[in-house]
């Protein structure tokens, strides 16, 4: 048996899997909004405890676990960014030791196991014949993140291939970023800041989907999403120009609630920013399901990375 988990901003997600990969029970609870960094983990810890009780497994018959975690993690220890308030230095493969009592831990960006789920079981999947190809995932969401791959290799590199994707520097004197910088990518082209620029428009108490399907009427909705899917092709445009994936796909919040009406658009715009040939662009499949599912991934691999 293997146990993956997902510990994203409002849920704790687990799935127990049989050796074939194959899910034996799933459970996805939400998180506390008081009692910070220790009350969080200890729902994400009885989250996976209430998993194995419902399957009637215990922890001894788990081989591994693995989690997918919302920041940069090396060896097992979160490291400090714009998300790890409370968590900076937190050992996360220890701490699963200790409260699961599963002695193989491992743990992971939650991009890169994004990018795992969907290259295992969703849009990414690859058939024998294309074994050399080169994808890269860009999930859109709260922030930005990309995680780069190729075929059955999946990365290149010893460790998970996370790429600060927001952190790419679109205009100098531009709007202020999640990591505190002007003119970073995930200023304009996040979730978060996708609706504070709308709240700039004037354009209050809306979902994306819904500025969207506003836009054909409404002015300043249009000069949003124009501007919001020429900077987002910039951005990823240049992560292009070094990376030259063949395919890309988009997953995250964001991605999935917009879909072709975001995509549609993108894939003409990357056209002013990459040199031909274009890469194919594609939405990811799993939705809030990837991260868990990548995090099983990682849990099966024979010797951790």
């Amino acid at each position: 048996m293997r146990l993956g988990l997902d510990l994203s901003r409002h849920h704790a997600a687990a799935i127990l899997a049989d050796a074939n990969a194959a899910s034996v029970c799933a459970l996805r609870a939400p998180l506390p909004i008081e009692g910070g960094t220790p009350a969080i983990w200890a729902a994400t810890m009885e989250t996976a405890r209430e998993t194995l009780r419902r399957a009637s497994v215990s922890s001894a018959q788990v081989e591994s676990v693995a989690l997918a975690f919302d920041a940069i993690v090396a060896n097992g220890v979160v490291l400090k960014g714009r998300n790890t308030d409370g968590w900076h230095g937190f050992d996360l493969v220890r701490a699963l030791n200790e409260h699961l009592e599963i002695a193989d831990a491992r743990a992971e960006n939650r991009v890169v196991c994004q990018a795992r789920g969907e290259a295992r079981y969703g849009a990414l999947r690859t058939d024998v014949s294309r074994t050399d190809e080169t994808w890269l995932y860009v999930e859109v969401g709260a922030g930005l993140g990309a995680a780069m791959g190729s075929g059955e290799t999946l990365w290149r590199g010893a460790r998970g291939a996370f790429l600060d994707i927001g952190g790419i520097c679109i205009d100098r004197d531009g709007g202020l970023g999640l990591g505190g910088r002007r003119g970073t990518l995930d200023a304009y082209c996040s979730g978060d800041g996708f609706h504070s620029r709308a709240a700039s428009y004037g354009i209050t108490q809306k979902s994306a989907r819904e500025v969207w399907e506003s836009a054909p009427q409404n002015f300043a909705a249009r000069s949003l999403c124009d501007d919001f899917v020429k900077r987002l092709a910039q951005g990823i445009g240049s992560a292009c120009s070094l990376l030259a994936p063949q395919r890309i796909v988009l997953g995250g919040a964001l991605a999935g609630e917009l879909g072709e009406v975001l995509l549609a658009p993108l894939r003409t715009a990357l056209g002013e920013f990459c040199a031909p040939p274009l890469p194919q662009v594609i939405a990811a499949q799993l939705g809030d399901d990837a991260a868990v599912l990548g995090a099983v991934v990682l849990a099966a691999k024979s010797t951790p990375e």
